[in-house]
């Protein structure tokens, strides 16, 4: 049913990769002072409406957008344990992908731009959506055992 725990750390994990859109992930500052900012859909060189668009980070944006409706989704599949479990095990993978996209681009912009990266707490957030969607899992696993446990005594 929709009322259990793990819908609301599904929903939860959710709004956390949702919000990420709010907010850069990292910012840089270049030799001569320059200004980047990391954001879901690019890397940005300046502030505010005269920033310019230096390179594309559409893939990272995909993955936060799939993440967050992976996990919409799957509170609605509350009849079917079984899909559910595989489809926050999927989410899982594509959380821990999000850190190796993410890495991908850490160290291509420190060796292209050669920056120092101030990471911003939105970084955290798929860490924290790690935790989430497992601990659904773990809830999803404990009532299709009580499922199972009641077709035992019939």
């Amino acid at each position: 049913m929709i009322q259990r725990i793990q819908s609301l750390w599904l929903f939860l994990a959710a709004a956390i990769m949702f919000s990420m859109f709010l907010s850069p992930l990292a910012e840089m500052i270049g030799p001569q002072g320059e200004y980047y900012r990391f954001d879901l859909t690019g890397i940005y060189e300046g502030v505010g409406e005269t920033a310019i668009r230096i390179e594309s980070a559409m893939p990272v944006w995909f993955l936060v957008i799939v993440t967050g409706a992976l996990s919409l989704l799957t509170i609605f599949f509350y009849k079917r344990r079984i899909l559910q479990i595989r489809i926050c095990i999927f989410n899982l993978m594509l959380l821990i992908g999000f850190y190796a996209l993410f890495f991908f681009y850490f160290f291509h912009l420190r060796s292209t731009l050669e920056v120092v990266m101030n990471f911003r707490i939105t970084v955290v957030f798929p860490a924290i959506a790690v935790i989430m969607v497992f601990l659904a899992t773990r809830g999803i696993r404990k009532d299709e055992m009580l499922v199972r446990s009641y077709d035992r005594i019939r």
